[in-house]
């Protein structure tokens, strides 16, 4: 890590994390204190938790969640419970993995909780900063969704759709495979994510290697227009500087669809969400409250209220705010999925789509 960088990362972490100087290796975890209280019944379990987390008063959450869609989210929580303070802060992408891995290395205790896409959530995972976390909300969440150990359960599901713009393709010429993307309608007529790794990984994944490649070689020939960010692509399809979005996150085409912008979706074949991942600090400082809260995010009153914000989720039973974006099984790109081959992916992804920048 540069000096600078080193420099913002420390200051940030005064100005913003409610740390404490205790030696980690002086501290039981927090995922072996909860485990404790997961062998008795549910209503001592919750007892305990409950006295437990008054005495502690607070709870810190390194959040990626929107600010306004954070306020709603403590608010419903507090109205459950209280007496327990939401530190909120704001924070997402590589700078989140950094800042927690610079905590964690200087024996800081900075946070309780976090939540973060599945390539920030593996590389936190390394860094040795999370436990694992039997939540038992887990239980109305498929295989699919959670990992064994417990270290990863969905906050909520981000699927990933084609967008198109309605007054540049019509409805009987919207592509129904990804073969279809390689026709010449659509040359110099498509947009992509500079960064739409996990696309790419789901994709050779499912053709297998070699045939993925060459599949995306061809489509490289139809002269892209590499963007960087979702919710800009989805702005510019919308204002017809493209008629196709190859991987757009659903919540971005959404967004735009509801403000009346001429944008509309389809799913196609491999059909994937990539994951916000909830997972609890090692050391937290606050772990019963920590608990408190990562059941409450994950239990039906939880995933309900982020699915009234406009969130996808993937617990069992709840009711979504457009139940379309679940008719059909999606592969869920993990962290165990995206993160042991990211780099690989991301050279491959470049060298095909960008030279190898």
């Amino acid at each position: 890590m540069n000096k600078a960088l080193a420099t913002f990362l420390t200051g940030f972490a005064i100005f913003t994390s409610p740390l404490t100087t205790t030696p980690i290796a002086a501290q039981e975890t927090s995922g072996q204190i909860l485990t404790r209280l997961g062998k008795l019944s549910a209503e001592s379990r919750q007892k305990i938790l409950v006295e437990r987390a008054r005495s502690e008063k607070e709870v810190t959450f390194y959040s990626s969640l929107q600010a306004v869609d954070a306020d709603g989210y403590v608010k419903a929580f507090n109205k459950r419970y209280p007496f327990i303070k939401v530190n909120v802060f704001r924070i997402s992408g590589q700078k989140q993995v950094l800042m927690i891995q610079s905590e964690f290395n200087a024996g800081k205790h900075g946070f309780d909780i976090t939540n973060a896409s599945a390539a920030q959530a593996f590389g936190i995972k390394k860094t040795g900063a999370l436990d694992p976390y039997q939540s038992p909300e887990r239980q109305s969440f498929a295989a699919a969704h959670k990992d064994k150990e417990g270290y990863f359960t969905p906050t909520y599901i981000v699927p990933v759709v084609l967008g198109y713009n309605t007054n540049m393709v019509k409805r009987g010429e919207v592509p129904k495979r990804y073969e279809d993307l390689l026709e010449p309608k659509w040359k110099a007529n498509m947009i992509l994510d500079v960064e739409e790794f996990p696309w790419f990984a789901v994709l050779l994944k499912h053709y297998g290697r070699e045939k993925g490649l060459d599949y995306m070689k061809r489509l490289a020939r139809q002269e892209i227009l590499m963007g960087r960010g979702r919710t800009t692509q989805a702005q510019l399809i919308s204002a017809g500087e493209r008629a196709i979005g190859i991987a757009l996150n659903s919540s971005s085409v959404l967004e735009f669809k509801n403000r009346g912008a001429p944008l509309d979706w389809t799913v196609l074949d491999p059909y994937y969400a990539k994951p916000n991942m909830l997972m609890l600090a090692r050391h937290a400082p606050h772990p019963h409250a920590a608990a408190l809260l990562i059941d409450w995010t994950l239990s039906e009153e939880g995933q309900s209220l982020l699915a009234s914000l406009g969130y996808v989720v993937a617990r069992r039973g709840v009711k979504q705010s457009v139940p379309a974006l679940l008719e059909k099984d999606s592969f869920l790109a993990d962290p165990d999925f995206i993160g042991p081959i990211l780099e690989e992916t991301g050279k491959d992804f470049r060298n095909v789509f960008t030279g190898g920048r």
